[in-house]
């Protein structure tokens, strides 16, 4: 081999070194841009409209620096035909509402009434669900922040996702409940599935 085909020869060995370092460090780049992607989607899911079956407004709401307290809004709401009907209105306008569905219903330990709430995520999105903390038998909550806070007991859940950040009943956020909101401008909740509702133990 002469010394120009051995040169040759060496420039394209290293050719392909090169090219074969560039496509694993592009690899790598790639494979770190698809998790970072996914890490952000997961950890931004809330507020993707269409991620999940929850109605959004498509109105970011700020709780900054804000405490909301709870508006009850028992004498506007619907009950008959099987549902329950909550003025979509009243919560855009008040971002945290309750309304008590049946005062004389015994849900144990001497416990009567059965509230529901609803309250919007930072996204915008409308949450439903029993207010009612089981372990400190509350039906009292508001908002600070992002948070969820119970009135009596103090334990907080993430307004995104209800899941539990501090306090002694971080494992029974209020129970959410399915829903949908109708042409109207209601949020409409089956009365069979606050009916079937049982506090956990």
């Amino acid at each position: 081999m002469t010394d120009l085909e051995g040169k040759k020869a060496r420039l394209e060995a290293e050719y392909r070194r090169r090219r074969k370092r560039k496509k694993i460090v592009l690899g790598a780049l790639l494979g770190l841009l698809v998790v970072g992607i996914a890490a952000v989607v997961l950890s931004t899911r809330e507020s993707i409209p269409g991620f999940d079956n929850k109605y959004s407004t498509g109105k970011s709401v700020n709780y900054s620096n804000r405490t909301v307290n709870m508006t009850d809004i028992t004498p506007d709401i619907q009950i008959g035909g099987g549902q329950v009907k909550l003025p979509l209105a009243k919560l855009e306008q008040n971002n945290l509402v309750y309304a008590m569905y049946d005062p004389n219903r015994n849900i144990g330990q001497n416990q009567k009434g059965e509230p529901i709430m609803a309250f919007l995520t930072p996204a915008g999105r409308v949450t439903v669900a029993v207010s009612f903390c089981e372990p400190c038998f509350s039906r009292q909550f508001h908002i600070e922040g992002d948070q969820l806070v119970c009135n009596t007991c103090g334990t907080r859940w993430a307004l995104a996702d209800m899941s539990g950040i501090s306090g002694g009943c971080v494992k029974y956020p209020p129970q959410q409940l399915s829903y949908t909101a109708d042409k109207a401008g209601d949020i409409v909740i089956s009365e069979t599935d606050l009916k079937n509702w049982q506090p956990r133990d």
